[in-house]
Protein backbone atom coordinates (compact mmCIF):
# COMPACT_ATOMS: atom_id res chain seq x y z
CA UNK A 1 0.00 0.00 0.00
CA UNK A 2 2.72 2.37 0.87
CA UNK A 3 4.27 1.63 -2.76
CA UNK A 4 0.55 2.05 -4.57
CA UNK A 5 0.31 -1.76 -4.93
CA UNK A 6 -3.63 -2.28 -5.05
CA UNK A 7 -5.56 -5.60 -5.07
CA UNK A 8 -5.66 -6.04 -8.82
CA UNK A 9 -1.71 -5.58 -9.28
CA UNK A 10 -1.78 -8.61 -6.09
CA UNK A 11 -4.44 -10.55 -7.75
CA UNK A 12 -2.39 -10.92 -11.17
CA UNK A 13 0.86 -11.32 -9.79
CA UNK A 14 -0.63 -14.08 -7.41
CA UNK A 15 -2.34 -15.97 -10.81
CA UNK A 16 0.84 -15.57 -12.41
CA UNK A 17 2.90 -17.34 -9.84
CA UNK A 18 -0.07 -20.16 -9.35
CA UNK A 19 -0.19 -20.77 -13.24
CA UNK A 20 3.69 -20.92 -13.31
CA UNK A 21 4.00 -23.31 -10.24
CA UNK A 22 1.33 -25.65 -11.63
CA UNK A 23 3.03 -25.72 -15.23
CA UNK A 24 6.27 -26.74 -13.37
CA UNK A 25 4.99 -29.38 -11.21
CA UNK A 26 2.63 -30.85 -13.72
CA UNK A 27 5.43 -30.79 -16.56
CA UNK A 28 8.17 -32.58 -13.73
CA UNK A 29 5.24 -35.10 -13.74
CA UNK A 30 5.96 -35.54 -17.44
CA UNK A 31 3.03 -33.76 -18.78
CA UNK A 32 4.06 -32.10 -22.04
CA UNK A 33 0.85 -30.75 -23.72
CA UNK A 34 -1.09 -28.78 -20.05
CA UNK A 35 -4.06 -27.66 -21.13
CA UNK A 36 -5.78 -25.04 -19.31
CA UNK A 37 -8.34 -26.83 -17.65
CA UNK A 38 -5.79 -29.19 -15.95
CA UNK A 39 -3.80 -25.78 -14.77
CA UNK A 40 -7.49 -24.61 -13.43
CA UNK A 41 -8.14 -27.53 -11.71
CA UNK A 42 -4.46 -27.62 -9.87
CA UNK A 43 -4.76 -23.87 -8.61
CA UNK A 44 -8.60 -23.65 -8.05
CA UNK A 45 -8.78 -21.06 -11.13
CA UNK A 46 -11.29 -20.96 -13.48
CA UNK A 47 -10.37 -21.50 -17.06
CA UNK A 48 -10.93 -18.03 -17.64
CA UNK A 49 -8.54 -16.78 -15.26
CA UNK A 50 -5.48 -19.23 -16.64
CA UNK A 51 -6.45 -18.31 -20.17
CA UNK A 52 -5.96 -14.21 -19.08
CA UNK A 53 -2.62 -14.84 -17.51
CA UNK A 54 -1.59 -16.27 -21.20
CA UNK A 55 -2.92 -13.32 -22.97
CA UNK A 56 -1.00 -10.95 -20.07
CA UNK A 57 1.99 -12.37 -21.86
CA UNK A 58 3.02 -15.87 -19.97
CA UNK A 59 4.88 -17.08 -22.71
CA UNK A 60 6.61 -14.19 -23.53
CA UNK A 61 10.51 -14.63 -22.84
CA UNK A 62 11.74 -13.50 -19.52
CA UNK A 63 12.85 -10.31 -19.08
CA UNK A 64 17.13 -10.05 -18.18
CA UNK A 65 17.71 -9.43 -15.12
CA UNK A 66 19.98 -6.74 -14.79
CA UNK A 67 19.98 -6.32 -10.78
CA UNK A 68 21.82 -10.02 -11.33
CA UNK A 69 24.04 -9.04 -14.23
CA UNK A 70 25.57 -5.47 -12.35
CA UNK A 71 26.56 -7.73 -9.61
CA UNK A 72 28.01 -10.54 -11.73
CA UNK A 73 30.24 -7.73 -13.55
CA UNK A 74 31.21 -6.25 -10.16
CA UNK A 75 32.37 -9.25 -9.44
CA UNK A 76 34.10 -10.54 -12.48
CA UNK A 77 35.85 -6.83 -12.54
CA UNK A 78 37.43 -7.70 -8.81
CA UNK A 79 38.31 -11.28 -9.12
CA UNK A 80 39.38 -11.62 -13.06
CA UNK A 81 43.12 -12.02 -13.03
CA UNK A 82 42.85 -9.90 -16.67
CA UNK A 83 41.20 -7.06 -15.38
CA UNK A 84 43.85 -6.91 -11.89
CA UNK A 85 46.49 -5.27 -11.97
CA UNK A 86 50.00 -5.27 -9.08
CA UNK A 87 48.84 -6.30 -5.90
CA UNK A 88 45.09 -7.14 -6.42
CA UNK A 89 44.47 -3.47 -7.92
CA UNK A 90 41.37 -3.62 -9.93
CA UNK A 91 42.47 -1.73 -13.44
CA UNK A 92 40.27 1.09 -15.14
CA UNK A 93 39.31 -0.45 -18.82
CA UNK A 94 38.00 1.44 -21.46
CA UNK A 95 34.14 0.90 -22.49
CA UNK A 96 34.95 -1.14 -25.71
CA UNK A 97 38.15 -2.69 -27.36
CA UNK A 98 38.48 -3.56 -31.16
CA UNK A 99 40.57 -6.27 -30.01
CA UNK A 100 40.40 -9.26 -27.55
CA UNK A 101 41.49 -7.24 -24.57
CA UNK A 102 40.04 -6.08 -21.16
CA UNK A 103 36.80 -3.60 -21.74
CA UNK A 104 33.67 -3.37 -19.81
CA UNK A 105 31.80 -4.84 -22.96
CA UNK A 106 33.71 -8.04 -23.14
CA UNK A 107 33.30 -7.86 -19.13
CA UNK A 108 29.65 -7.72 -19.60
CA UNK A 109 29.50 -10.75 -22.03
CA UNK A 110 31.50 -13.09 -20.18
CA UNK A 111 29.78 -12.54 -16.40
CA UNK A 112 26.18 -11.27 -17.44
CA UNK A 113 25.70 -13.12 -20.99
CA UNK A 114 25.97 -12.28 -24.55
CA UNK A 115 21.45 -11.16 -24.43
CA UNK A 116 22.85 -8.41 -21.76
CA UNK A 117 22.93 -4.79 -22.85
CA UNK A 118 26.61 -3.53 -21.57
CA UNK A 119 24.92 0.10 -22.14
CA UNK A 120 22.18 -0.53 -19.59
CA UNK A 121 24.16 -2.29 -16.66
CA UNK A 122 26.91 0.52 -17.34
CA UNK A 123 24.21 2.87 -16.79
CA UNK A 124 23.04 0.77 -13.80
CA UNK A 125 26.52 0.52 -12.24
CA UNK A 126 26.89 4.37 -12.52
CA UNK A 127 23.48 5.57 -11.09
CA UNK A 128 24.47 3.39 -8.29
CA UNK A 129 27.35 4.86 -7.56
CA UNK A 130 29.26 1.46 -8.73
CA UNK A 131 31.52 2.96 -11.71
CA UNK A 132 33.01 6.29 -12.33
CA UNK A 133 33.85 7.52 -15.75
CA UNK A 134 37.18 9.34 -15.59
CA UNK A 135 37.66 10.70 -19.35
CA UNK A 136 39.29 9.40 -22.27
CA UNK A 137 36.80 6.22 -22.48
CA UNK A 138 38.08 5.08 -19.47
CA UNK A 139 35.75 3.80 -16.79
CA UNK A 140 36.91 3.17 -12.91
CA UNK A 141 35.00 0.54 -10.41
CA UNK A 142 34.76 2.27 -7.38
CA UNK A 143 32.55 -0.26 -5.52
CA UNK A 144 32.16 -4.01 -4.80
CA UNK A 145 28.78 -4.46 -3.88
CA UNK A 146 25.65 -3.44 -6.41
CA UNK A 147 22.54 -1.81 -4.62
CA UNK A 148 19.54 -1.50 -7.15
CA UNK A 149 17.94 2.03 -7.29
CA UNK A 150 15.24 3.01 -4.39
CA UNK A 151 12.29 1.67 -5.97
CA UNK A 152 13.40 1.13 -9.29
CA UNK A 153 12.68 -2.09 -11.32
CA UNK A 154 15.73 -3.38 -10.54
CA UNK A 155 15.23 -2.76 -6.84
CA UNK A 156 11.59 -4.47 -7.06
CA UNK A 157 13.12 -7.29 -8.67
CA UNK A 158 16.21 -7.66 -5.89
CA UNK A 159 13.60 -7.18 -3.70
CA UNK A 160 11.42 -10.07 -4.76
CA UNK A 161 14.59 -12.78 -5.06
CA UNK A 162 15.94 -11.57 -1.90
CA UNK A 163 12.23 -12.98 0.02
CA UNK A 164 12.02 -15.47 -2.41
CA UNK A 165 15.53 -17.07 -0.89
CA UNK A 166 14.42 -16.29 2.88
CA UNK A 167 11.17 -18.10 2.22
CA UNK A 168 13.26 -21.31 0.68
CA UNK A 169 15.68 -21.68 3.60
CA UNK A 170 12.67 -21.58 5.57
CA UNK A 171 10.74 -24.36 4.26
CA UNK A 172 14.23 -26.64 3.76
CA UNK A 173 14.38 -25.92 7.27
CA UNK A 174 11.01 -26.54 8.44
CA UNK A 175 11.07 -30.30 6.88
CA UNK A 176 14.18 -31.14 8.83
CA UNK A 177 14.03 -34.08 10.89
CA UNK A 178 17.77 -34.21 12.04
CA UNK A 179 19.42 -31.34 14.12
CA UNK A 180 22.51 -29.92 11.69
CA UNK A 181 21.00 -30.74 8.43
CA UNK A 182 19.59 -28.17 6.21
CA UNK A 183 20.55 -24.95 5.63
CA UNK A 184 21.89 -22.59 7.89
CA UNK A 185 19.77 -20.07 9.12
CA UNK A 186 20.80 -18.12 12.25
CA UNK A 187 18.95 -14.69 14.19
CA UNK A 188 20.04 -12.47 16.77
CA UNK A 189 18.35 -9.65 18.47
CA UNK A 190 18.37 -7.18 21.27
CA UNK A 191 16.88 -8.72 24.09
CA UNK A 192 15.43 -5.54 25.73
CA UNK A 193 15.05 -3.09 23.15
CA UNK A 194 18.61 -0.64 22.14
CA UNK A 195 18.54 3.42 22.47
CA UNK A 196 18.75 5.60 19.36
CA UNK A 197 22.42 6.19 19.94
CA UNK A 198 23.42 2.51 20.32
CA UNK A 199 20.98 1.57 17.61
CA UNK A 200 23.51 4.06 15.09
CA UNK A 201 26.32 2.23 16.57
CA UNK A 202 25.26 -1.21 16.10
CA UNK A 203 23.85 -0.01 12.54
CA UNK A 204 27.79 1.24 11.81
CA UNK A 205 29.23 -2.13 13.79
CA UNK A 206 27.30 -4.85 11.30
CA UNK A 207 27.83 -2.76 8.25
CA UNK A 208 31.93 -3.23 8.83
CA UNK A 209 31.76 -6.77 10.32
CA UNK A 210 28.79 -7.81 7.06
CA UNK A 211 30.92 -6.38 4.93
CA UNK A 212 34.10 -8.25 5.92
CA UNK A 213 32.05 -11.52 5.83
CA UNK A 214 30.49 -11.55 2.73
CA UNK A 215 33.54 -10.20 1.14
CA UNK A 216 35.24 -13.27 2.36
CA UNK A 217 32.41 -15.84 1.05
CA UNK A 218 32.43 -13.63 -2.31
CA UNK A 219 36.52 -14.64 -2.46
CA UNK A 220 35.39 -17.88 -1.40
CA UNK A 221 32.96 -18.33 -4.13
CA UNK A 222 35.59 -16.80 -6.54
CA UNK A 223 37.76 -20.07 -5.59
CA UNK A 224 35.43 -22.10 -6.08
CA UNK A 225 32.84 -21.49 -9.16
CA UNK A 226 34.62 -20.64 -12.19
CA UNK A 227 34.80 -21.69 -15.61
CA UNK A 228 37.43 -24.47 -14.34
CA UNK A 229 34.91 -25.89 -11.44
CA UNK A 230 31.15 -25.41 -12.61
CA UNK A 231 28.29 -27.41 -10.38
CA UNK A 232 24.93 -27.35 -10.70
CA UNK A 233 23.93 -25.79 -7.32
CA UNK A 234 23.04 -22.83 -7.64
CA UNK A 235 23.61 -21.05 -4.23
CA UNK A 236 24.73 -18.20 -1.91
CA UNK A 237 24.62 -16.40 1.29
CA UNK A 238 22.35 -13.58 2.34
CA UNK A 239 22.35 -11.17 5.24
CA UNK A 240 19.57 -8.68 6.42
CA UNK A 241 19.13 -6.59 9.53
CA UNK A 242 15.49 -6.10 10.67
CA UNK A 243 13.74 -3.26 12.60
CA UNK A 244 10.57 -4.40 14.06
CA UNK A 245 7.56 -2.40 13.45
CA UNK A 246 5.42 -2.30 16.44
CA UNK A 247 2.64 -1.24 14.70
CA UNK A 248 2.55 -3.91 12.30
CA UNK A 249 3.28 -6.32 14.71
CA UNK A 250 0.69 -5.32 17.08
CA UNK A 251 -1.64 -6.20 14.29
CA UNK A 252 -0.50 -9.61 13.59
CA UNK A 253 -0.71 -10.23 16.73
CA UNK A 254 -4.41 -9.12 16.89
CA UNK A 255 -5.25 -11.25 14.07
CA UNK A 256 -3.80 -14.22 14.94
CA UNK A 257 -6.14 -13.75 18.69
CA UNK A 258 -9.33 -13.44 16.35
CA UNK A 259 -8.68 -16.45 14.41
CA UNK A 260 -8.19 -18.54 17.67
CA UNK A 261 -11.34 -17.14 18.79
CA UNK A 262 -13.38 -17.74 16.19
CA UNK A 263 -12.06 -21.88 15.90
CA UNK A 264 -12.69 -22.03 19.54
CA UNK A 265 -16.07 -20.50 18.78
CA UNK A 266 -16.51 -23.38 16.03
Amino acid sequence: MRNGIVLDDLSMALQSALVAASKSELGARGKKDISEEEVGLMTGMTVQQVRGIHGAGFHSSPVPNYSLAASEVLSGWHFDALYLGPYGLVLDIPFSSTGEGRSFEALVRKYAGANISAEIVLDALIKAECVQNVGSGMLRCVARTYIAERLSSENIQEFAEAVHNVIGTMAVNLKRTVRGTGLMQRTVFADYGLSEEDFAKLNAFIRKTGEKFTDEVDTWFANHSNKERRGSIKTGVGLYHYVENDEDREDYIQLLKGEGARRDGN
